[in-house]
C-alpha cells in the first residue's frame, strides 16, 4: 500500500480527504481560474476540518439586438443580395455559482454542495432553492438535461444545511457514490478496468461521474 491508496476505497477518512483536495488544488486550481473569474480554493471548516469551494460565473449568450420576425427577415433577404451577417453571440454575467465539496463522516464520502445566485434586471441577487431552476441555469447541454430528466435526476438534487456553514444550501444526495466508483474501477463483473483511484485523482474521478448533472465539468490536462 502506497501513500496515496486510500485505506478501504470507495470510501475516505477525513485525512485522506484533506490530501485529496490538496491534490485537486495542485492539479485544477490554475487551469480552471483562467480565463473565466473562476476561484478554487480550500476553506476552513469547524475545527480542523476542510472543504472545498468552487465558484464561477454564469454567463449566458445574448446578441446585443432582439432577434427579427422570421417574415421580415426573409423580406430582407430578398431584397438584399449581400445580407449583413447577425452579429456574433456575447456573454452576459447572469450571476454566480459557488460549488462546495464537503466531506460527511456519517457516508464517508465527498458530498457536492451547490447554490447559484441569479441576477435580477435591477442588479440584486436571487438565491435559488429549486432543482428545476438550478437545472436550468447551470446545465445547457439539452442531452444532459434530457437524461436527467429521464431518470427524474430531481429527486437526487435536495436542500440540506451545509454541514460546515449551517446555511441552506442545495445538494447532490451521496447515496450512489461508493457504487458509482467502484463501477469505474470494475465496471463488468468486477473484473479490473486498470482504472486506478487514488487520493491524488479521487476529487477529480468523483467530479466526472457527478459534476456535469450541476454544470460542473473539468478540463484535461
Amino acid at each position: 500500500m502506497t501513500s496515496d491508496d486510500l485505506f478501504e476505497f470507495p470510501y475516505l477518512t477525513r485525512n485522506e480527504f484533506a490530501q485529496s483536495i490538496e491534490h485537486f488544488v495542485h492539479q485544477y486550481g490554475v487551469v480552471l481560474a483562467g480565463g473565466h473569474a473562476t476561484s478554487v480554493e480550500i476553506r476552513p471548516g469547524h475545527g480542523s476540518r476542510q472543504y472545498l469551494r468552487i465558484c464561477k460565473p454564469l454567463f449566458s449568450a445574448c446578441t446585443d439586438h432582439a432577434a427579427e420576425d422570421s417574415d421580415a427577415a426573409y423580406v430582407d433577404d430578398l431584397e438584399d443580395p449581400d445580407p449583413v451577417q447577425p452579429e456574433p453571440a456575447r456573454t452576459v454575467d447572469q450571476g454566480q455559482v459557488e460549488y462546495h465539496i464537503v466531506h460527511l463522516a456519517s457516508w464517508r464520502v465527498p458530498v457536492l454542495y451547490v447554490r447559484v445566485h441569479v441576477r435580477g434586471v435591477d442588479g440584486s441577487m436571487e438565491t435559488v432553492m429549486d432543482a428545476g431552476r438550478v437545472a436550468d441555469a447551470l446545465v445547457a447541454d439539452r442531452a444532459v438535461r434530457g437524461a436527467m430528466a429521464a431518470v427524474e435526476f430531481g429527486g437526487a438534487l435536495g436542500i440540506q444545511d451545509h454541514p460546515e456553514l449551517g446555511e441552506p444550501f442545495m445538494y447532490l444526495h451521496p447515496c450512489h457514490t461508493a457504487t458509482l466508483l467502484r463501477a469505474v474501477v470494475a465496471p463488468a463483473g468486477g473484473q479490473p478496468s486498470g482504472v486506478h483511484i487514488g487520493q491524488h485523482n479521487f476529487i477529480a474521478a468523483w467530479l466526472s461521474l457527478v459534476g456535469t448533472a450541476v454544470g460542473l465539468t473539468l478540463p484535461s490536462i
